[in-house]
């Protein structure tokens, strides 16, 4: 089922807005990761272990809920 913008709750809303950043963070990971390794093949590239493991971590944290809202991430860098 599809709901409009206005349709959504805040949480529904939340919800969308980190699996987009999630799914564009790890492509600009990948992204980055190539470029710093000089990988020229998708197909054979891959993280560093050490990498691999920090971003899986920060994942899983973002799951758990472990992070801070967008306002409360804005009035930090502002600091």
């Amino acid at each position: 089922m599809q709901k409009t913008l206005s349709q959504l709750s805040t949480d529904e809303f939340e919800q969308l807005v980190e699996h987009a950043i999630d799914k564009r963070l790890e492509v600009w990971f990948t992204q980055l990761s190539d470029a710093l390794t000089g990988a020229r093949d998708e197909d054979n590239a891959e993280l560093s272990p050490e990498f691999a493991v920090s971003l899986r971590h920060a994942l899983d944290q973002a799951r758990a809920g472990e992070g801070v809202d967008l306002k409360t991430f804005r009035e930090q860098m502002m600091k």
